[in-house]
């Protein structure tokens, strides 16, 4: 076996038909390969088994780029997915086809010139290039002979089509054990969070279904559950780093079941093709993942800017009762300051109603003109869909009871809406804060005292509002001088 060596100086030094390659840069070799074996003088390269998510795993800035050489120099290429993927690399002069999942086998092959490159996708990545003009043509012949048998992709890359189609690969992988869930499914998660140890801002159907949304009948996403352990399941995308949809188990509750998280993960895995994201975990929990497999996020970060998205930063949680008293005192403060900014030229024109059907095209506007100006669509984590549940489907119970959610006005003006439900038997978690803040300065501070006046007469004593993506966003909770803080883990499992 060599050592890690450029690909084309293998070639190219040594006599021999055949030379190997280990490392992490193999994906880019090849198609420097390419390009050089080829040179300018056009031909097609034909890629079987090709799993995007791997290729883009290393670096896919740069095989972005030498993709786009390929076609600057006239190479026609064509690729074999499975059923179902999106490819992202697609160019005028790019094709690809799909093969049935159960034919699919994610070892890379590429056939170009008298070369036959095959990538083998461990630890280390190896490539074998096989440089023989007869084998070449036996492989081409192959290749051709698959893709007039393969199907024409019918969606665009990266579609909710594709997502869907996961979801219920899932569904028929798993049989009763995962589902879609749905509003019948509210009594279930508020039973399993009164039996859960770890008070977190996890344990709530309004965040279970937002973190998991976008799939099945409700929009609601996929829940596992096998009678002891109850965990939401979402589909989202990984597009900041490279690859395309991946799966993430978010807040496993109930007997908490390493062994069956893993088997879980495996499954999801094979599926999807790229590592799965377990989230909302306590650091013992993080820990005996660890100690059976999983890797930790640091090895596949779920963001290049957030690297746990919403616990990239930790919970705040509030004691409602000081903030409050903040605003009494005669001591100075950011804070105080922004909430009488408010209600000395907005207060008397303020008035607030239950968030329901009635008036939840208001709350969608609402949600796309904050999202017009929020700092945190830059980074390509939160969409606007991310609130369609909390403005549908609310949890189980009276509204100003069991959960609170009010839309707010100015001048009758819609101009807000939040959204809170209990996480513990003292503490309510607030998953929807959403305002026009630009137009009424100071909106987000008053809506948050607001919440806090609501849950003091309510008789609950903390509000937590969660963990943040950017500094940003935690540096701003900051200022209700939150009176702990709660770091909650991801770990990913990955081959």
């Amino acid at each position: 076996m060599t050592g890690v060596l450029p690909i084309q100086a293998k070639l190219q030094n040594q006599p021999s038909v055949m030379s190997t390659l280990e490392g992490n840069n193999v994906v880019q070799a090849v198609l420097d390969d390419i390009h050089q074996t080829l040179g300018n003088t056009g031909g097609e390269v034909y890629f079987s088994g090709v799993d995007e998510r791997r290729f883009m795993e290393f670096d896919p800035d740069n095989i972005v780029s030498r993709w786009r050489q390929l076609v600057d120099q006239g190479i026609e290429t064509r690729v074999l997915t499975r059923f179902g993927d999106a490819f992202t690399l697609k160019a005028s002069k790019s094709q690809h086809r799909w093969i049935p999942e159960h034919f699919f086998n994610p070892t890379t092959i590429c056939v170009y010139g008298d070369k036959v490159a095959t990538i083998l996708w461990g630890s280390p990545a190896q490539v074998l290039v096989v440089q023989d003009f007869a084998f070449a043509d036996a492989q081409r012949k192959q290749f051709l002979c698959m893709w007039e048998q393969a199907e024409i992709p019918t969606t665009e890359s990266n579609t909710l089509e594709v997502k869907d189609l996961l979801a219920e690969r899932t569904i028929k992988r798993f049989g009763g054990r995962v589902s879609y869930i749905s509003a019948k499914d509210r009594q279930l998660f508020r039973d399993f969070r009164l039996l859960d140890k770890t008070q977190t801002y996890g344990n709530s159907f309004y965040y279970v279904c937002q973190a998991a949304n976008g799939l099945g009948p409700d929009r609601l996403g996929l829940k596992y559950f096998d009678g002891r352990m109850l965990a939401g399941i979402g589909i989202g995308n990984r597009f900041s780093l490279g690859g395309n949809w991946h799966f993430h188990v978010v807040n496993p509750m109930g007997e908490f079941d390493p062994e069956s998280l893993l088997r879980l993960c495996r499954h999801l895995l094979e599926l999807s093709g790229v590592p799965v994201f377990v989230k909302k975990l306590t650091m013992e929990e993080r820990d005996r993942l660890l100690g059976i497999g999983f890797s930790p996020i640091e090895d596949y970060p779920w963001h290049a800017q957030a690297m746990e998205e919403d616990d990239t930063f930790a919970e705040q949680i509030l004691d409602v009762n000081a903030v409050l008293e903040k605003l009494k005192v005669h001591q100075r403060s950011g804070l105080k300051t922004n909430y009488r900014y408010f209600c000395s030229k907005f207060g008397d024109q303020t008035t607030s109603e239950f968030l329901c059907e009635e008036n939840a095209a208001e709350a969608h506007d609402i949600v796309n003109k904050f999202f017009d100006y929020l700092d945190i669509k830059q980074l390509h984590i939160s969409q606007t869909s991310d609130y369609d549940n909390i403005i549908h489907y609310p949890p189980l119970g009276n509204n100003g009871k069991m959960y609170f959610s009010q839309l707010i006005r100015i001048g009758g003006k819609a101009a807000a809406f939040f959204a809170m439900e209990p996480v513990s038997d003292d503490t309510v978690g607030l998953y929807a804060s959403i305002t026009l803040h630009q137009e009424f300065p100071n909106l987000s501070e008053y809506l948050i005292v607001e919440c806090c006046r609501l849950l003091q007469k309510a008789g609950y004593r903390y509000l937590n509002l969660g963990g943040s993506e950017t500094s940003g966003l935690f540096n701003f909770k900051e200022k209700f001088s939150p009176v702990e803080y709660k770091k909650l883990q991801w770990v990913v499992y990955k081959v």
